[in-house]
């Protein structure tokens, strides 16, 4: 289940705090967030087996830990649970990716147009911005549209489709389409500042970026698929 961080705000209730042992909560917790980390950086790739024993090892966390975090992101859909399999990244699939946009489209659009108008901090141009960070701060103008609107389900809906499309961002960030990419985050980033105030300006900026997003899927997708041939190919080269 994805939750919203700002759930008991949207919802004006308060949240009763379940009685849970807190050191193996805490391990959970570490090892959940050790594997999102992980799952949003440039070291795994799409459809990637998520071995038990090589993530322990690699991410200094043991295995009753490890083995809950996994449970949880499958629960959540960060992961794929395969039974007699075991766990794997999520595949870079077009048509699904195309769906996904579709519905994360929807959601900002409706986000968009019940959205606060708040004061806009300043942040780092995004010319100074590494392709990772470039990633990152687009998930952040697409989550701050949502959080506005203190709308759960609508932030919900963006949240997942922030995660399931970070793989296409990074490769675009790395890409050739770099500074399209950088143009397009710091119009869009400029117009936030209009947020609940000038809708349509903002509107415009946001669905010129998921245009441009969009447009690149095919090609970020068989780009993708060549690395992960690429990665094969050395392992069975190694053997």
């Amino acid at each position: 289940m994805w939750l919203c961080e700002k759930l008991a705000d949207c919802r004006g209730t308060k949240i009763q705090k379940l009685s849970v042992d807190t050191p193996t909560r805490g391990k959970a917790e570490a090892a959940y967030d050790a594997v999102l980390r992980l799952l949003k950086s440039c070291a795994l790739l799409p459809g990637q087996h998520l071995r038990e024993n090589e993530l322990s090892s690699k991410l200094s966390i043991g295995r009753t830990p490890l083995r809950e975090a996994l449970i949880r992101l499958a629960a959540e859909g960060k992961i794929l649970s395969l039974s007699k399999k075991g766990y794997f990244t999520l595949p870079l699939v077009e048509w699904a990716l195309l769906d996904s946009y579709v519905v994360g489209r929807n959601a900002l659009s409706l986000a968009l147009s019940h959205a606060s108008a708040e004061p806009v901090y300043r942040t780092v141009p995004c010319h100074e911005l590494s392709a990772a960070e470039l990633a990152i701060r687009t998930e952040a103008v697409f989550m701050e549209i949502g959080q506005r609107a203190s709308n759960c389900e609508a932030c919900l809906i963006i949240e997942k489709f922030c995660f399931c499309s970070h793989p296409l961002r990074m490769e675009m960030a790395a890409s050739e389409l770099s500074a399209s990419f950088r143009t397009s985050l710091a119009t869009l980033t400029d117009a936030m500042a209009m947020l609940g105030k000038e809708t349509s300006l903002v509107k415009s900026a946001l669905m010129n970026h998921l245009n441009l997003e969009q447009r690149a899927i095919p090609h970020a997708v068989q780009e993708i698929s060549k690395k992960k041939l690429a990665g094969l190919s050395f392992i069975a080269g190694s053997l």
